[in-house]
């Protein structure tokens, strides 16, 4: 005698429901933005805003593609593809440092844009002065995000800037000189506006901003290992800094004197100290790299 089944054919189904797909990539997404915190979540939205912004405005506004245009882009972008990647340490620095380092590109080419963004009002479209204030506000949520991220915090640093004067005294030169670069950039662009950001004072900001970065990982074993000692990339970077500087300056000397006046010299006068601040980093960077001789 056949035995009656417990439950009828049609209950029994033939085949165990499959997760759906839904549910499961969001809680993907979840996990991700879980695991990289409030500091990674404002890596991720402001690093695509200043790409997004910088896009639009070279398709839209014709932005010019040069260096400048590229390591903001490529920088915002490497910020946020270190943050989502579980990456192990490349050359000695760890995915984290790394998305800092980008932050701090990126910030320090913004903040020469917000100068030229001031006093360019009345000749740029409306269009490309929203852009430029989106990248601003964009890269100041990258760079707080990525000091988040790397176990710092951008606002402790920036209001312990003011202790500069208890720092090494290699340290004391190469931070006033990268700053002071960064700094009289955006004073050049903002206050004189009789200069173009060309090719040379790019690379010179650049060098300044990857020397804070050499300088934050020198002072900080954790968060990576220089490639190179310490003395070397000050030398390297503050020479590159300084020479593309002075290349600069020999090449505007005449006009400044032709139609400079107390907004062109101040600015000015701040960018050659900050130049001879690096050039004397870069010096006793010399010093440092330098072999010890025994019994010295």
């Amino acid at each position: 005698m056949a035995t009656e089944s417990p439950m009828p054919d049609s209950a029994v189904p033939s085949t165990p429901p499959g997760p759906a797909p839904g549910p499961a990539s969001m809680s993907g997404s979840a996990s991700t933005m879980a695991r990289i915190g409030t500091g990674g979540q404002l890596v991720l939205a402001g690093g695509a805003a200043v790409a997004l912004a910088n896009l639009l405005g070279m398709i839209v506004e014709d932005w010019s593609t040069d260096l400048h245009f590229w390591l903001v882009l490529l920088g915002s972008l490497a910020a946020i593809a270190f943050t989502l990647m579980r990456t192990t340490a490349i050359v000695g620095i760890p995915g984290r440092s790394w998305v800092r380092i980008a932050a701090a590109i990126v910030a320090a080419f913004a903040i020469v844009d917000l100068g030229d963004t001031a006093s360019s009002l009345g000749d740029w479209t409306i269009l490309s002065i929203i852009l430029t204030l989106i990248e601003v506000a964009a890269a100041a949520a990258l760079a707080y995000g990525a000091w988040s991220l790397s176990g710092g915090s951008l606002t402790a640093d920036v209001t312990g800037a003011r202790k500069v004067m208890a720092m090494e005294m290699i340290d004391r030169f190469v931070y006033l000189g990268a700053v002071g670069v960064i700094v009289a950039w955006f004073l050049l662009m903002a206050i004189a506006d009789v200069y173009n950001f060309t090719l040379w004072p790019q690379v010179g900001v650049l060098a300044a901003a990857l020397l804070l970065g050499a300088r934050w990982l020198n002072r900080n074993p954790a968060a990576g290992t220089l490639p190179v000692p310490h003395g070397w990339l000050v030398l390297g970077l503050g020479g590159i800094g300084v020479l593309a500087g002075l290349w600069w300056l020999i090449n505007v000397l005449g006009r400044t004197f032709e139609i400079g006046d107390l907004t062109t010299y101040v600015p000015l006068l701040v960018y050659v100290l900050a130049l001879v601040s690096l050039g004397l980093g870069a010096f006793l960077g010399l010093g440092a790299a330098m072999p010890k001789k025994p019994g010295t």
